[in-house]
């Protein structure tokens, strides 16, 4: 694991499983109400996962960028 940041990598997965919870939540009957998206004029933490996804992406695109040679 030469060259990796764990941090990143634990965030990632992080990330990936709560999107897995969000998404595949069991009963879409009794679903549990910070896993389900806000109404138009709200927020709960489901809606923080994509945006948190954007950032490690972000963040992964330029830390692997700064290592390369530009010829």
């Amino acid at each position: 694991m030469r060259g990796r940041l764990l941090s990143i990598d634990v965030l990632r997965g992080m990330t990936l499983i709560f999107m897995i919870i969000v998404n595949q939540p069991g009963s879409w009957d009794d679903v549990f109400a910070p896993l389900l998206h806000a109404d138009w004029n709200g927020l709960t933490p489901t809606d923080y996962i994509f945006p948190n996804f954007l950032f490690i992406v972000g963040v992964s695109i330029v830390l692997s960028l700064s290592n390369k040679k530009v010829y």
